[in-house]
């Protein structure tokens, strides 16, 4: 049955894909409808991949609750840094949630890194419409939180995943941390949106629609730009660019072609790995981390 659902999911995604494209336009109505479509491809929560806590991590983090200046109430999971270590602000992508990340958690465990997981609106246990507004005041109340904690943002390290490095992106912009770390980074809406839906296609093995989307997709302007390409040439501290040469969700050239905008910037490509998972880029990670000055 959950099989059946999410493949039912996946048709929707496309059916949503190819129709947006007719939808383009500047009235109330149109951009109303648009943003509802946007809201769903991108937004949707991970019920599908909900997981239980892992045993070992029961009893080794904090919960934290916290309202933003908009009024949303938040989520999020904490672990208390070791003496003289950072402390990483992680953000998940599309459709997850941190449930999907424990790995992360026990990554800053075994390090005795500071973690701070945040839940954006409308996600794991936190409350309000999720939007790309709506997500980046989400993270920068996280670093406003973090600061009433007694962690400055020159010691936080911004790690953001898929969809997440936009908001890790975008909050590099307007605060003085330590690094940005980019997972598995996508280059704006525009193209992710193309990525995801080829990948959706070779999911529901339908290969014909690759050249209408390719087509159509051309002038396509989102309302919601989540632009990576376009923020991180403002990104003044320390980048890494982490990437598998096998991700079959956001393609290994993203990282490339935004390793060429920032100076600050270094690439390290994995020959492969997962979208999904970190075994094949922890060891790269935990490496510049301990070497960040």
């Amino acid at each position: 049955m959950r099989k059946f659902i999410f493949y039912l999911l996946l048709v929707k995604k496309i059916f949503y894909i190819i129709i947006y494209p007719f939808f383009m336009g500047n009235s109330r109505f149109l951009r109303f409808f648009r943003m509802g479509m946007e809201n769903y491809l991108i937004f949707q929560p991970a019920k599908l991949r909900a997981v239980r806590i892992k045993r070992e991590l029961l009893g080794k983090f904090k919960t934290v609750r916290f309202v933003t200046l908009d009024g949303a109430r938040l989520f999020a999971w904490f672990i208390e840094p070791k003496e003289n270590k950072p402390t990483i602000l992680y953000f998940h992508g599309q459709a997850e949630s941190i449930l999907n990340h424990q790995d992360i958690a026990e990554f800053a465990l075994k390090n005795g890194y500071g973690l701070f997981m945040l839940s954006y609106r409308g996600h794991y246990r936190s409350w309000g419409l999720p939007s790309e507004k709506g997500i980046y005041t989400d993270a920068q109340t996280a670093i406003n939180k973090l600061k009433d904690m007694g962690i400055e943002a020159k010691d936080v390290i911004l790690w953001g995943h898929s969809l997440g490095t936009t908001v890790a992106t975008h909050t590099a912009i307007n605060n003085e941390v330590k690094a940005l770390i980019l997972q598995s980074a996508v280059l704006n809406m525009h193209y992710s949106a193309i990525d995801m839906a080829n990948f959706y296609l070779r999911r529901l093995r339908i290969r014909t629609l690759k050249k209408y989307i390719k087509k159509h997709f051309k002038d396509v302007e989102f309302i919601q730009k989540f632009d990576n390409f376009k923020n991180l040439p403002k990104v003044k501290c320390p980048i890494l660019l982490v990437h598998s040469k096998t991700d079959r969700v956001a393609p290994s050239k993203n990282a490339r072609i935004l390793a060429l905008v920032n100076e600050n910037a270094e690439l390290y490509l994995a020959p492969r790995g997962s979208h999904w998972s970190m075994n094949w880029c922890i060891d790269k990670i935990a490496d510049y981390i301990a070497n960040l000055k």
